[in-house]
């Protein structure tokens, strides 16, 4: 039915955070080529860093539209520009910056009631975009950019406070379909939070995320059966939107058309699966103890890495290091160290690469397994020990080294650091030939082979997106 129907006019509204904007741009443009007309409803600063992709989706032919209402920064006391946690250091930044979210609430609705959609998609985050849309008697689906797996988990974590009574763990989760065990309690702070978005998705038509059924299977019926609630599964998006575009030859330079990136080049130069990336995104910022204990983590492993860090470019002082890292292991040809910008996905694919010591984001979760890398695990905050969980306990396609405290924030300072033993003992889990890694490598490259397969034409994801485009049509018909 989809193609044929009058196309649908769809609202879909990203939060302001790099892991939230991507996979629901991406969700949009996914839409959009099925031949219905997406507008994203964003801020000045947030358009910018999708414009130019928008651009050229419309030259394809697609419907797919930018509508910029004004970021409230003076109001909140931010300089113009800062509009995404990427551009926050500190929590009262990123505090301010997530409260846009709720400010924005009279411009959007406003926008919404001159110009009614037939649907509106917001991101997860907009929790007032239930009351909205019963207003304005539109139909709303929520996006939800993390897995369905991280929201069975924080529902049973709900209800059974009795799990959590003593003051050490581990912690055993009942009910769930697999044993889970928690090794540090959830923080309050964070079980409120979850708890009051899981609740935003109630009175929605259900919840789209950015995984792929194989990834969530014994979950996604948990929370239907939990819920009543549907979840579509159209990612991952990355995979999906790679997959619509046209064939062309991938241009692994760095960007000026001479020369690969330093990294790229490094990796040319090792052998197949022997070298350790290390990335904890741009957000995550580690203290310069915890900075320190990965290095000596690492070194002592005596296994080659690539560690990338950020939130130290332009920095001369290496105080964060151990006396001679760096020489040491430019001298052996065993490490390189970049501050900054990297090209993630080819550095993921590229064949060098054994292993991801990683915080467990989920759009870095999500990249490994397109990749078919195994994880060491080492969660920052967040939904990322949940993440943790789903990839050592659920598929067995990690190590974990797990973390030292839970804490709410990316920028909250850790009193308790993990330290350089755990750190040594994950990577060498993984990557030591006699260790427990082979099983784990073969994991990996077998959910590698789902997520591909999900994004082919006939694969579940694929057919999840027509379905979503038919069960939108039939909701828009009876409305």
């Amino acid at each position: 039915m989809g193609s044929e129907s009058k196309p649908l006019k769809i609202y879909m509204l990203p939060f302001f955070a790099q892991g939230h904007l991507i996979p629901l741009v991406n969700l949009a443009r996914l839409v959009a080529s099925k031949h219905q007309q997406v507008t994203i409803i964003t801020t000045p600063s947030n358009a910018q860093l999708f414009d130019q992709t928008i651009q050229q989706d419309k030259a394809a032919g697609h419907y797919i539209h930018i509508h910029i209402i004004q970021f409230p920064s003076a109001q909140l006391g931010l300089p113009p520009g800062v509009e995404n946690l990427f551009a926050a250091s500190d929590n009262q930044t990123a505090g301010k910056i997530a409260m846009a979210a709720h400010l924005l609430k009279p411009d959007i609705q406003s926008f919404m009631e001159q110009n009614p959609p037939d649907v509106f998609i917001p991101d997860i985050m907009f929790t007032w975009s239930e009351s909205t849309s019963k207003d304005l008697g539109i139909p709303r689906l929520v996006f939800n950019p993390i897995s369905i797996f991280d929201v069975c988990l924080i529902e049973a974590i709900k209800s059974h406070p009795e799990a959590f009574v003593s003051d050490s763990g581990p912690y055993h989760i009942p009910g769930l379909p697999h044993p889970l065990t928690l090794p540090i309690k959830p923080s309050p702070g964070f079980a409120r939070v979850t708890e009051s978005l899981v609740e935003a998705e109630k009175g929605s038509h259900g919840v789209i995320v950015n995984s792929f059924a194989e990834l969530d299977e014994g979950y996604t019926e948990y929370y239907e059966n939990l819920t009543g609630r549907r979840v579509w599964h159209v990612g991952p998006t990355s995979l999906m939107v790679e997959n619509t575009k046209e064939k062309k030859p991938v241009n692994k330079t760095n960007g000026n058309g001479n020369d690969k990136h330093e990294s790229l080049a490094w990796l040319d130069t090792k052998e197949v699966g022997s070298v350790v990336y290390i990335s904890f995104g741009s957000l995550c910022r580690l203290s310069n103890e915890q900075l320190m204990e990965i290095a000596y983590g690492i070194e002592a492993s005596k296994h080659s890495f690539l560690w990338v860090v950020h939130g130290k470019e332009g920095e001369e002082d290496d105080n964060w290091l151990p006396r001679g890292f760096e020489e040491r292991t430019k001298d052996e040809n065993r490490g390189l160290l970049i501050k900054g910008w990297v090209p993630q996905a080819l550095i993921l694919d590229h064949p060098s690469i054994g292993g991801f010591l990683t915080h467990c984001g989920w759009n870095a979760t999500v990249e490994a397994i397109s990749s078919g890398v195994p994880m060491i695990t080492m969660p920052g905050f967040g939904d990322q020990y949940y993440n943790e969980k789903l990839v050592t306990e659920v598929h067995c396609i990690g190590v974990e080294v797990g973390a030292a405290e839970w804490s709410m924030s990316p920028y909250d300072a850790k009193k308790t650091v993990v330290s350089r033993e755990r750190i040594e003992k994950g990577v060498k889990s993984l990557m030591d030939s006699d260790g427990e890694g082979g099983e784990i490598r073969k994991r990996a490259r077998e959910m590698k082979e789902k997520a591909w397969k999900a994004v082919q034409e006939g694969g579940s994801s694929q057919n999840c997106l027509t379905k979503l485009v038919d069960y939108l049509q039939s909701v828009v018909e009876q409305n």
